[in-house]
């Protein structure tokens, strides 16, 4: 997700502004372990290691995005800092106490018990340590049917609201240092993803078949939609491991 602050701001040079705001409210610095939970293929580890000198263990659940994570890293002469696991976030593969920073970045939307998977975060984060998250969020109070629709764009078991994450950090045992709604970050994110798709229309109407690249401009143009309507919005927490 991007943040956005002038109407002149691409999605590239917003996206970036998201991860600073992470990572210093988190208080990334260098030499201090990052986990990135739900890492892709990578893009947000590779920031972290390059901009703040920090070392980065990205876990992620598909092979292929792993692989791809893996070869991007060592393009980017990054591999030293970065490692790349496999594992599923509701049971991550590492040890108590691990971490200085636990990272997710709009990944838990997509997990089945995401309680499950704030416990394991609060488990390998060392005590004093900081977890940060960033989210897509739908509305609490929005009908069964449209919350359907709106997961079926990113193939979501379900989506919460932001006061379920804080109630499930807090859960978790963790103390609250920010929870923070941006609803307007949700829709120029979407709307710039739809034109770019949009303007490669006729390259990808070749190797991605019609039926497919159809959907794929209308579940987009939903979410743009739903986000105007306040039906989804990007939600930020920061919590701490206490000490003790």
């Amino acid at each position: 997700m991007g943040t956005w602050q002038r109407v002149d701001d691409t999605i590239d040079v917003a996206m970036e502004r998201t991860n600073h705001i992470m990572a210093e409210r988190a208080g990334v610095e260098r030499g201090c372990q990052v986990l990135d939970v739900g890492s892709g293929y990578g893009a947000s580890a590779r920031f972290l290691a390059e901009q703040y000198g920090c070392w980065v263990t990205g876990v992620n659940i598909s092979p292929r995005e792993n692989e791809l994570a893996v070869e991007r890293n060592e393009s980017a002469d990054l591999d030293d800092r970065v490692e790349i696991r496999y594992g599923d976030f509701h049971e991550l593969p590492f040890d108590d106490r691990r971490f200085d920073v636990v990272w997710t970045q709009e990944s838990l939307l997509h997990a089945a018990d995401k309680s499950q998977v704030i416990d394991e975060c609060y488990r390998v984060l060392q005590p004093g340590g900081r977890f940060v998250l960033s989210d897509l969020l739908v509305r609490s109070s929005l009908p069964d049917v449209e919350r359907q629709a709106i997961y079926e764009r990113v193939r979501s078991p379900g989506m919460w609201d932001l006061d379920e994450y804080a109630e499930a950090a807090k859960d978790a045992g963790f103390k609250l240092e920010a929870t923070e709604d941006w609803p307007e970050n949700v829709a120029p994110t979407y709307q710039s993803v739809l034109d770019q798709l949009l303007e490669q229309r006729e390259v990808l109407e070749g190797p991605v078949p019609k039926e497919q690249l159809e959907s794929t401009i209308g579940a987009l143009q939903l979410w743009v939609d739903s986000a105007k309507a306040g039906k989804i919005s990007h939600g930020f927490i920061v919590a701490r491991r206490p000490t003790s």
